[in-house]
């Protein structure tokens, strides 16, 4: 018996339509397994179809609720091919002492043993290789299932202590110049700050993280809309952005009231774009405010069209021009073309923005860094790795 986690967002570019389609294969096979799926999100109705007695759903749980099923599960199933710019569940399960069925890419590939990289197995679809791995592994003797945790904890205790909170608490006062006894004010700027994907919770751990060292931690925005509302409603948003002369309002009178000393700006392509850091800039240069400013780059959407269609480092082109923009376009769809090249025109105030007003920009790895540079042009002193923490 083989028995499988899985822990994502239940969408199409983490790669779950693939998932069922192998779940379903593997049935008719008559693989023995189970797997156990967590989290909710826009394909949840398609694992309804699925009814087969080794599949058990239990939706949105915490880490906690999952960590109780850990004993028994042989590895972690995270099949999506696009490029993530950290992987974030896969080092928690990874801590866990749970190996991670994935492609063997980028900085966890020394932490994905060859026999789960799904580059090895020779079949066209994500699918076809996650049936071929799990057929594969299911024949595994537990001997040396055993054993190859016991190698996974080896290598795991030189990966963890570089993802701790005391090593990312450590980079933080690096990064801010200061020691352990000051204590800052830090205004957190984001799109959304409830806990709804993991921009908003890895929000919160932050918060929690940085209160516990006796800083004062202050999120600023609003909360993401359910996902029914946030389909027309993202659209909506997008056009309006521009001119959200409301919230920048608000943004003066937090910046005056609370005076920060470090404004930290997150997620801004759904909504705040360009106008909260030029605000807040504005009000720096007018000595109303005496702060740094921090940017993280949480996704490929800031040097890319469709950041969730990005397979290979090398598709996303710098420096950020309109031509090596443009090149990720490779259909014939003129409305999508069209979406591309207002996009680009989008993007063009914010990257001048962060790229003038920005003091620290920060991303959750070094080859994001290196994108992060090469594609604004800034220099890479004021670039820097700031990689998360595992979640507990």
């Amino acid at each position: 018996m083989l028995w499988l986690l899985f822990y994502w967002r239940l969408e199409k570019e983490k790669w779950f339509d693939q998932l069922i389609l192998a779940i379903q294969e593997l049935n008719k096979k008559k693989v023995d397994f189970e797997i156990f799926i967590f989290w909710k999100w826009s394909l949840e109705s398609q694992l309804f179809e699925v009814h087969d007695k080794n599949v058990h759903f239990f939706g949105w749980k915490s880490l906690d609720e999952i960590k109780k099923y850990l004993p028994n599960i042989d590895y972690c199933l995270m099949p999506s091919e696009f490029l993530e710019t950290f992987w974030l569940s896969a080092l928690n399960a990874l801590s866990w002492w749970v190996p991670v069925i994935w492609y063997k890419k980028w900085w966890l590939e020394p932490f994905i043993f060859q026999e789960c990289n799904l580059f090895l197995a020779r079949w066209n679809t994500t699918s076809e290789r996650i049936v071929s791995m799990v057929e594969k592994l299911a024949k595994k003797p537990n001997p040396e299932r055993i054993k190859d945790k016991e190698e996974l904890e080896w290598k795991i205790k030189k990966l963890l202590p570089e993802y701790t909170e005391d090593a990312r608490y450590e980079r933080f006062l690096k990064l801010s110049n200061i020691n352990d006894k000051e204590k800052k004010r830090i205004l957190i700027v984001s799109d959304f700050i409830n806990k709804a994907w993991w921009i908003e919770t890895y929000i919160h751990d932050v918060k929690n993280l940085l209160e516990s060292h006796w800083h004062e931690v202050i999120l600023w925005w609003s909360n993401l809309p359910s996902w029914s509302k946030w389909q027309w409603k993202k659209r909506l948003w997008l056009l309006l952005s521009p001119i959200n002369f409301r919230n920048i309002n608000n943004l003066k009178y937090i910046l005056e009231d609370k005076q920060p000393n470090i404004i930290w700006f997150n997620s801004l392509l759904r909504w705040l774009w360009a106008n909260v850091v030029k605000t807040a800039w504005k009000r720096r240069k007018q000595n109303k405010i005496d702060c740094n400013f921090w940017m993280m780059y949480h996704d490929f959407g800031y040097f890319y069209p469709f950041p969730s269609q990005l397979y290979h480092i090398e598709d996303c082109k710098t420096p950020l021009t309109k031509k090596n923009f443009m090149s990720a376009y490779k259909w014939k769809n003129p409305i999508t073309k069209l979406a591309v090249f207002c996009k680009y025109y989008r993007i063009q105030p914010l990257k001048k923005t962060l790229k003038k007003e920005i003091d620290l920009h920060l991303s959750p790895s070094d080859c994001i860094t290196k994108i992060v540079s090469e594609s604004y042009d800034i220099s890479k002193k004021k670039c820097k790795s700031f990689p998360h923490f595992i979640q507990k």
